[in-house]
């Protein structure tokens, strides 16, 4: 082995790779066996040159340059081979003996040079004992035979591929076989000028670095092909691949640049045998690089793959972003900017299904028609259920006015949004900015997007239906209370109005007393005091004020408070208040406030009250009322408690219902106007209750203003 040998080795790692790689991606299909084929015959072109480099004999030499000959006249058959299956087959695929007839014509040309082929060795003189190779051109029968059958395959099978481009219908597979096309005429072309070069170079050193170059170009047009124009998909053997491919290149570089320069040394100095520490070195060398394969492997996964990890990464914050809920409008906003912002289209269309049509409407600006739902557009999305290209489905299936809105927005792809095989949406993309076609990874990102969008928007809907349940419900729920409201109010003012109505017919007959006339007026008066005080309690109930926060003495509130009680009550009830908390001042509402715990208040006096009414052993003086203020961290409340007749479980659950009352002269709007100023202070009414002791809470939050 000597260093010149090299390049032809780092190339036949990679075309051999690579071919291994096709062929195992799909070994039963055809393409992929004739392909790797393909590529095996120029890894067959790296072998030959390395036997050739590496032969100490002439007849080695001459054998490796000879297996050469053959492959280079044998690979245009296999180009014509691919040119009939690449992409696709035509709609009759060749039969086998056309194969069999292919590879012939060349080989029986082949026998007739035998064994005077146009290929002599030189010697490499900065290399002693090194080989190389050079074409001759005496212009023989066979060898112009070899020619135009190598020339005519190669005109024969560009033709078939350059002819396909007008049946091909989508956008991948004619970027395929442009590159595949331009790419074999490129290297069939280069090889003949290389050849030529050759011929006409006396200096053979300039005869190895041609050939060196033409091989590297080779084996790096099938690692482009593979990689960026996704000619084949192999998925997780090609990244496998990839890392024995890297850490077999370490290998060989550490080989021929540390490992023969140290052997040559030892053999040359210390007389030890060079191939058993050659072996040692490797094995050394293969020791170290193991630890290392799991990150030589995501490097390399990571920059092949850099455009698919960079849109991962911006789809992910996408959906976190999308966890939220969003208007139909909104939601698809979002999808459109980030579509624009990483596939760079110029437009982006997205038609959503509309449940009372059934059709598919754009939710994006302009003037766009609507796409029904039988059109064969529509199917092909619900069957493929991944990203279409524009020229996937037929034009004669579309109906005109939709093929003719694509062809003006000059659209690529349709990206189905499906949920359980319902096709919620599809978004359409139009040509990419700058005259750049999409990729092959991107159709699939754009696929994956297509199906969490789905998830989303799905989840969006039910949301979206829950919530329009419980404004369905709150409505209803608004109605019965109304109609409850209503007919309370009805309730409570018929009462008055018969008294009222009744009392004035009397006044009407002349032949009744003036002590009956006085308590007649008596009547009217009282009822038309208290229609009026039943108005202003549902005033107040519909009409509570905006509250105007301020800092409150709690120690003046229920003082007041207590004076108030004190002079409404005409028995001698023990009204006291309690503050259990050195911080006596709050921030809220005073005017609310009071009026939240006077109603309260004036409820426990009546509770106390019908006590005394019912239980014969209970007296007023005996009752009390205690009006207590406590804090607890973040927490404060007010609680109202007296020892009246109590609230009885049936009643519970009724008790801040408007007009609920269960006392003869009460309106019942008393603890349902309590219920509303606390809701409207940002606060919470509780109740504990039985006979003898009921307790009424005012439970609020402390803010960073409520104290000092």
């Amino acid at each position: 082995m000597n260093i010149y040998t090299l390049p032809s080795l780092l190339s036949l790692i990679v075309n051999f790779s690579i071919a291994l790689i096709v062929l195992l991606e799909k070994p039963k299909a055809a393409l992929n066996r004739w392909f790797a084929g393909f590529i095996f015959s120029f890894a067959l072109w790296n072998i030959s040159e390395v036997i050739i480099l590496n032969s100490a004999e002439e007849q080695m030499a001459l054998f490796g340059a000879q297996i050469l000959y053959r492959v280079l006249f044998l690979a245009p058959a296999f180009y014509v081979c691919i040119a009939y299956l690449f992409p696709r087959p035509l709609k009759t695929a060749p039969k086998p003996l056309f194969y069999v007839l292919i590879f012939a014509i060349p080989i029986l040309a082949l026998s007739f040079s035998f064994p005077n082929f146009q290929i002599e060795l030189v010697f490499l003189h900065e290399a002693p004992k090194t080989y190389f190779y050079r074409f001759k051109y005496n212009p023989t029968p066979s060898f112009l035979l070899l020619l135009a059958i190598g020339f005519s395959y190669i005109v024969w099978g560009s033709a078939i591929l350059t002819g396909k481009l007008k049946h091909l219908k989508t956008i991948r597979q004619k970027n395929q076989t442009r590159f595949f096309v331009s790419g074999m005429i490129f290297i069939f072309t280069a090889f003949i000028v290389v050849l030529i070069l050759k011929a006409n170079l006396q200096a053979p050193i300039y005869l190895y670095f041609l050939s060196t170059l033409l091989t590297f170009f080779v084996a790096l047009f099938f690692f482009v092909a593979l990689v960026q124009f996704h000619l084949f998909k192999p998925a997780k053997l090609f990244r496998d691949g990839t890392t024995y491919f890297t850490i077999s290149v370490i290998i060989l570089a550490g080989y021929f640049f540390i490992v023969r320069v140290l052997s040559a040394s030892l053999e040359s100095y210390l007389g030890i045998n060079s191939s058993v520490f050659d072996i040692f070195v490797v094995i050394t060398l293969v020791i170290i690089i193991l630890p290392f394969e799991e990150r030589i492997r995501s490097i390399f996964d990571h920059w092949l793959n850099k455009d698919t990890h960079h849109y991962r990464k911006n789809i992910l914050k996408l959906f976190r972003e999308l966890q939220s809920y969003y208007f139909e409008k909104d939601f698809y906003r979002i999808i459109n900017d980030f579509i624009h912002s990483n596939f760079k289209p110029e437009s982006v269309y997205i038609f959503s299904l509309q449940e009372e049509s059934g059709t598919y409407r754009n939710v994006t600006e302009g003037d766009v028609p609507e796409i029904a739902p039988e059109s064969y557009l529509i199917k092909r999305l619900k069957q493929t259920k991944e990203t279409l290209e524009f020229y996937e489905p037929l034009h004669t299936r579309l109906d005109k006015t939709s093929h003719d809105f694509f062809e003006s927005v000059h659209a690529r792809l349709f990206v189905p949004v499906i949920f359980d095989d319902e096709l919620l949406a599809f978004i359409l993309l139009s040509r990419k900015k700058h005259g750049v076609d999409y990729r092959q990874d991107e159709l699939e990102i754009l696929t994956i997007l297509g199906n969490e969008t789905a998830a989303a928007y799905h989840r969006n809907k039910v949301i979206e239906k829950m919530r329009q349940r419980d404004r369905e419900r709150f409505q209803l729920e608004k109605l019965a209370a109304l109609g409850q409201l209503t007919a309370g109010i009805t309730h409570e003012i018929r009462n008055p109005l018969n008294t009222v109505s009744t009392s004035a017919q009397t006044l009407l007959n002349k032949n009744i007393s003036d002590e009956d006339r006085r308590e007649l007026l008596t009547f009217i008066i009282e009822e038309a005091s208290r229609l009026n005080r039943i108005l202003n309690d549902f005033l107040n109930l519909s009409k509570i004020k905006p509250p105007r926060p301020a800092r409150i003495d709690v120690v003046e509130l229920l003082q007041r408070l207590v004076l108030q009680l004190e002079t409404s009550v005409d028995a001698d009830i023990k009204i006291k208040f309690r503050i259990d908390d050195d911080d006596k001042i709050i921030f809220s509402d005073a005017d609310l406030l009071y009026q939240a715990l006077l109603n309260l208040g004036l409820n426990a006096v009546a509770a106390i009250r019908d006590r005394a009414f019912t239980d014969k052993a209970f007296s007023l003086t005996q009752g009390r009322i205690d009006c207590v203020f406590t804090r607890q961290k973040n927490h404060y409340k007010f609680s109202i408690q007296d020892n009246g007749i109590g609230i009885s479980e049936a009643d519970r659950e009724s008790v801040y219902n408007p007009f609920f009352t269960t006392k003869a002269d009460g309106t019942g709007l008393g603890l349902a106007i309590v219920h509303q100023i606390i809701s409207t202070l940002g606060g919470r009414v509780d109740f504990t209750s039985q006979p003898g002791n009921t307790v009424f809470y005012l439970n609020f939050k402390s803010t960073n203003s409520s104290t000092g």
